[in-house]
């Protein structure tokens, strides 16, 4: 008798250690996705000198996906770009980024509902920016 309890016993024990292995498998596969980053192709704009800004996202997977938007800008000649705004997904058609002049450059969000860490000045050139958040309602 006591030979079949044992054996039952170490069946039941390998089933919760495998069972816990899965588990454990699950939540790492959940949280631990990785990056994509990089800057979107289709909005950019450079200046004369060669400066350039873009429109940059951030989409890390895990449970859920995360996208981050944000606005860089990168002088001629610098290795680093330089993060100007972080702001909510853009409407369609937007940003927009216009050069006055070299040294002077506006960008257009459109609505977006936050926008934050606003760089008005890199090297020389200035930053502007346009924005306004939607109208919120109620129910």
């Amino acid at each position: 008798m006591w030979k079949y309890v044992k054996w039952a016993i170490v069946s039941i024990v390998l089933v919760l250690v495998v069972s816990a292995g899965g588990w454990i498998g699950l939540v790492f596969y959940l949280f631990s996705g990785g990056c994509d980053e990089g800057p979107f192709s289709d909005w950019r704009s450079t200046n004369a000198q060669g400066d350039m800004v873009a429109e940059y996202a951030r989409a890390c997977t895990g449970m859920g996906t995360v996208v981050d938007y944000s606005i860089i800008l990168q002088l001629h000649g610098d290795n680093k770009p330089t993060t100007l705004v972080e702001h909510d997904h853009p409407p369609y058609g937007y940003p927009k980024f216009r050069w006055i002049d070299d040294e002077s450059l506006n960008i257009d969000l459109g609505k977006v509902s936050w926008v934050s860490l606003k760089t008005s000045k890199v090297g020389f050139i200035h930053i502007t920016y346009v924005y306004s958040k939607p109208a919120t309602s109620w129910w």
